[in-house]
């Protein structure tokens, strides 16, 4: 497997909250979940620490296993950096840095994939595109969120809407009947999206936050088969570099809703010899 990949901050304001890493055998991309500044997440070194973090301790779980398990990998990643700052920070707040997940490993014969929260993966291969996606957030607070994009970015009613909604996440976030993101509870690594499929006639992935999805996602500029195709042979900034020129051309959000006018967008684009 051979990998490129490319992330890029989403405001000049704000450090990048996604993180990306990556060998020849797996590639793991970390979005880290953003915090309004007046709410508390009872950490000392921040959301883009956290992405980093668990980034690199999920690379080094896959690396050092005699038998790859994404969920078991996932899980010893979450132990070990919870175990990194138990002894400074409050985990028990209910604001406590979080994080969505995709990872894709090339496993003997196989693909196995894992998709925790709203990051994506696309495999193409010979004849289609299968896309997973994790989208239970979205069922469980979907007219908050709905009701978060219909106003102004930058508003004051936007930020009010925006607290309530991840006021109301936070409620849900990694307890039963809620949805699972990767945070303190180790627990979530059950509850992410796994799977495999067989390598023989895989031609290329995508594995990406939904910053750099909502080239198709959101935006609708393509379909995931042109997407792959397209941009397969090009460096992964490519991809993002189209996603910024759609939202320069909606800078105020209006033609397509949503939290901010640039999100973080980190893409790894994955290719096979067979």
């Amino acid at each position: 497997m051979r990998v490129s990949f490319a992330t890029d901050a989403g405001s000049n304001n704000v450090p990048n909250e996604d993180a990306v890493a990556a060998t020849s055998q797996v590639v793991v991309v970390v979005d880290g979940v953003s915090a309004p500044k007046n709410l508390p997440t009872g950490c000392i070194h921040g959301t883009s620490w956290y992405a980093r973090s668990l980034a690199s301790q999920i690379v080094a779980s896959v690396s050092r296993a005699s038998k790859v398990d994404l969920q078991l990998a996932l899980d010893e990643a979450l132990r070990g950096v919870a175990a990194s700052h138990v002894d400074t920070c409050d985990l028990s707040c209910d604001g406590t840095p979080s994080a969505t997940v995709a990872v894709l490993c090339e496993n003997a014969e196989r693909i196995d994939y894992l998709v925790l929260s709203d990051a994506v993966i696309a495999i193409e291969d010979s004849s289609s595109v299968g896309v997973i996606a994790d989208k239970r957030v979205e069922q469980l607070l979907g007219s908050l969120i709905d009701a978060t994009k219909a106003v102004p970015v930058g508003s004051p009613e936007h930020e009010e809407r925006l607290i309530k909604l991840v006021s109301e996440q936070r409620k849900l976030r990694n307890v039963q009947g809620g949805y699972w993101l990767a945070g303190a509870i180790p627990e979530a690594a059950e509850h992410a999206i796994v799977g495999s499929v067989a390598a023989e006639n895989i031609h290329c992935a995508a594995v990406m936050t939904d910053g750099a999805a909502s080239l198709v996602d959101l935006y609708q500029a393509m379909s995931w088969k042109d997407a792959l195709k397209e941009f397969a042979s090009e460096h992964p900034y490519k991809w993002i570099e189209r996603v910024r020129e759609i939202e320069i051309a909606d800078s105020d959000a209006v033609r397509w809703p949503r939290y901010k006018t640039s999100d973080d967008a980190t893409l790894a684009l994955c290719t096979f010899s067979r």
